[in-house]
């Protein structure tokens, strides 16, 4: 066998990029298809602006370790980010919201199957809100180190900007000064990322606390990364899952000692989140 028919024969999933035009929107999608048969969906949500570059590399190789195992990936940018239309001036939380829910309805119909909703940070608070929303049918959940608190999570990407003021000579600003600015229609620059008062004002106002009523009737499977082995989840988190698993969801948890992949320029090692996510999730059925 030639070293080309070898790798055509060991050829788990083939990429199907486009572009679909979704709510009058036009987004990029790549969907990793299993080259044997379609077991079953996942929908991924990214994380926010930078977030999501950085996280890139390991959801493809996640995607296609998937694939392997029967499951169809489909990977969207969101409108304004990524090869999607628009700036990130533009994009708008109920626009991401509702694009997501038309992409899983093309997803089920296209594989048969009823996705599962795979969220990183701001992208697992968005699954959240599908599933109390009703506007994704999904029972089923996958979450990378997920974001409970909008509110919290503005003041940290706020914080960025913040920072990087730290070697320049001036009056420094605080998150209140920042909000204030959005407040009254100013966009303000975080990160080399434009950030409206639209956007900020829809972070703060979501809690995953909030749905828990909806996220009851899941499977949720919810993963984190920490700094050493046996690290326990962090409190907010273990109070959630407390929660949730009280009211009835099947929650999965576990720490994994690996590198925060949002946070990470350069190439790195991230095979035990992905092991454990395997192990999590399973063959598709």
């Amino acid at each position: 066998m030639s070293a080309a028919s070898a790798h055509a024969a060991a050829r788990t999933s083939t990429a199907r990029a486009a572009f679909a035009t979704v709510n009058g929107r036009r987004l990029y999608t790549l969907q990793i298809v299993p080259t044997g048969p379609v077991r079953g969906s996942i929908l991924y949500l990214p994380p926010f602006v930078e977030e999501m570059n950085r996280c890139r590399a390991s959801v493809a190789t996640m995607a296609r370790l998937l694939a392997a195992r029967g499951w169809q990936v489909m990977l969207p940018d969101h409108v304004g980010t990524g090869e999607s239309e628009g700036e990130i001036a533009d994009g708008r939380w109920e626009h991401w919201r509702d694009d997501a829910a038309a992409l899983a309805a093309q997803l089920q119909a296209d594989s048969g199957h009823v996705p599962m909703l795979w969220g990183i940070r701001l992208g697992a608070l968005l699954a959240a809100e599908l599933v109390h929303t009703g506007a994704v049918s999904a029972r089923r959940l996958l979450f990378w180190q997920p974001v409970l608190d909008g509110k919290l999570y503005l003041n940290q990407h706020l914080r960025l900007r913040i920072a990087s003021q730290l070697v320049a000579d001036g009056e420094r600003e605080t998150t209140d000064s920042i909000r204030k600015r959005l407040a009254a229609g100013e966009d303000v620059e975080v990160a080399g990322y434009v950030m409206t008062d639209a956007l900020a004002a829809a972070f703060e106002r979501r809690r995953m606390a909030d749905w828990q009523a909806a996220l009851a009737g899941t499977r949720l499977h919810w993963l984190e990364m920490v700094a050493q082995p046996q690290q326990p989840l962090g409190v907010p988190s273990r109070k959630l899952v407390d929660a949730l698993t009280a009211a009835g969801a099947q929650v999965q948890t576990e720490t994994v000692a690996c590198p925060l992949i949002w946070q990470m320029y350069e190439k790195f090692d991230a095979g035990a989140l992905l092991q454990a996510t395997l192990a999590q999730v399973g063959d598709a059925a």
